[in-house]
């Protein structure tokens, strides 16, 4: 997706985007992630390859894939996990526990692996963010 800003801020490799949110924001399932700072302004971090400097106009994109792959990452892993603990917790946790309900440990494993999952992502994002696979990029200068 190619979208339309105005730099406002260099921050040496990456630069402070400010943006209207168009109308492939209504669809996109990251669209929580930008930060509004108006009714229909947004900012966002983009890598600086082209030198741009601020208050130039510029064109950057976002790769739908990339896009997907972190909604996938970032929604659907955490959401496996819980399910996996409550249904481990239920089937072999449970006779660890004689005399608690079997219910209660499930639900508390599911919320244990729930957990793991959100410190792993946290872990992983920081790797990302050296990585640039999910950053969007600068493509020219109007």
């Amino acid at each position: 997706m190619e979208e339309h800003g105005i730099i406002i801020e260099n921050r040496g490799a990456t630069v402070l985007v400010k943006t209207r949110q168009g109308t492939s924001c209504e669809s996109c399932k990251s669209k929580k992630e930008c930060k509004p700072i108006e009714q229909d302004d947004m900012l966002i971090e983009v890598e600086n390859t082209i030198g741009a400097e601020v208050g130039q106009n510029v064109v950057f994109t976002v790769g739908a894939g990339s896009i997907l792959k972190a909604g996938v990452l970032f929604y659907l892993v955490p959401v496996l996990c819980f399910i996996l603990g409550v249904v481990l917790g239920q089937a072999v946790l449970a006779g660890f526990f004689p005399g608690v309900n079997p219910d209660l440990v499930s639900g508390l494993f599911g919320l244990f692996l729930l957990i793991i999952s959100f410190i792993g992502l946290k872990l992983y994002n920081r790797s990302l963010q050296k990585d640039n696979t999910f950053r969007a990029r600068l493509l020219r200068v109007l």
